[in-house]
């Protein structure tokens, strides 16, 4: 991977959660002291609803953003907390653009699903750019309150990541790299946004048997049933193909 990249993960789990979002949170853990990567979590609510999730974001953008540049984070790793960590050994890095002045100017790798932009999971590159999408984020819902926003805060980043001077800086990767969704358990019949053995988290969006879906794919990443080095995974590939 070359020289380290310095990745921060950031999070937001509220009151009194569930065993299972616990565990869940424990499977990051244990991939953050793998990795060395320094974990922000939000415990209490910062703004209204889901909103709280940018508003956290731009704080800790700020906040690293104060710091000299040799002391920053260079990248934020946004993780909803329904995400379980399923490869610990599967770094984050490994899947940000290169270490080339031609990707520079690439500041957020987004997955979509069926229904669109889903922002579950996502890497934001510490920055200028960054600080001022979430500004914007925050702010749309006040000013442009025409805007129809159904999934609040990831419409707004959905909205405004369309606008030419933010598109060029977004860039679209394989929904399975950062935001795979759970197949059939126990299914070898895998679609290309489904995660496959060896893949780094399965995220679970919405409401339909979430513990239960959750549970099954807990008891597997704490039996280290994915734990695959990176060489024997099908991201080095795919990467080397996609960049």
């Amino acid at each position: 991977l070359g020289a380290r990249v310095r990745i921060g993960k950031v999070m937001m789990q509220f009151g009194h959660p569930s065993p299972v979002y616990d565990r869940a949170l424990r499977s990051h853990e244990r991939h953050n002291k793998i990795h060395n990567y320094p974990l922000h979590i939000l415990r209490y609510p910062m703004l209204d609803g889901i909103w709280a999730k940018a508003a956290y974001i731009q704080y800790v953008l700020l906040r690293e953003m104060s710091k000299p540049e040799p002391d920053r984070l260079q990248w934020l790793f946004w993780v909803d907390s329904d995400t379980i960590i399923m490869n610990p050994l599967m770094p984050i890095e490994a899947l940000l653009p290169p270490d080339d002045p031609e990707w520079d100017d690439v500041n957020l790798l987004v997955a979509h699903d069926w229904n669109g932009l889903n922002a579950g999971v996502f890497p934001v590159r510490v920055c200028d750019w960054s600080v001022e999408l979430f500004s914007a984020v925050l702010a749309l819902r006040f000013y442009k309150p025409d805007v129809d926003l159904p999934y609040a805060e990831q419409s707004a980043i959905d909205y405004l990541i369309q606008d030419e001077r933010l598109s060029p800086n977004v860039i679209k990767t394989p929904q399975r790299w950062f935001n795979a969704y759970q197949p059939k358990f126990g299914s070898d019949n895998v679609e290309f946004w489904q995660a496959r053995k060896g893949d780094m988290l399965v995220h679970f969006p919405g409401n339909d048997n979430r513990d239960e879906r959750m549970r099954q794919w807990l008891d597997m990443a704490e039996r280290h049933k994915w734990d695959i080095e990176l060489q024997n995974t099908l991201y080095p590939e795919e990467a080397a193909d996609f960049w």
